[in-house]
């Protein structure tokens, strides 16, 4: 109602965040207290590299729920230094929301994924079908989403081509 709260650590991202290094990077609301949240959390910080994962967190009706790693990305992310991140997300309507981010595979590319929430429920990633073979060098990811309604999203990104020139991707 056009007053700030106070600022509050995210549900569950302490247990999450064993490496010390956690953040959100985006949030899409449906309507007012009921928005999700995506970004990402360190596993370990054994080196000057931390292994970081992808997290995402729902608020229901004003409340916010456990943060989680997004499913299926942790067996996508599995190259050296891994590093996966939530960088878009928008929802269509509460509970139903696409997210779309990053993740190092294991032959060591930064690859785009996207994953999408029905009625309140995370899907499984997935790396973004046919971004794999626009991606030449190794490095790619999803900055953007939008969704018109439920099922119905579109993501956009960049990847890098022969020529190490970043390429747009929707």
């Amino acid at each position: 109602n056009g007053t700030w709260g106070q600022a509050q650590e995210v549900p569950g991202s302490a247990a999450l965040n064993a490496g010390q290094y956690a953040g959100i990077s985006t949030m899409a609301c449906s309507s007012p207290g009921n928005c999700s949240a995506g970004g990402f959390y360190a596993t370990s910080s054994t080196d000057s590299i931390p292994t970081q994962q992808a997290l995402v967190v729902t608020e229901t009706n004003g409340t916010w729920g456990q943060a989680e790693e997004v499913p299926g990305t942790a067996a996508l992310n599995k190259g050296i230094g891994a590093y996966a991140g939530v960088n878009a997300i928008s929802c269509a309507s509460a509970g139903n929301c696409t997210a779309g981010g990053q993740y190092i595979s294991a032959a060591n590319t930064t690859q785009a994924f996207v994953v999408s929430q029905s009625g309140g429920t995370w899907g499984t990633a997935i790396e973004v079908p046919g971004s794999a073979a626009l991606n030449v060098r190794g490095l790619a990811e999803v900055d953007s989403v939008g969704c018109a309604s439920a099922g119905n999203c579109d993501v956009g990104g960049f990847y890098q081509d022969n020529s190490f020139v970043n390429q747009a991707f929707v």
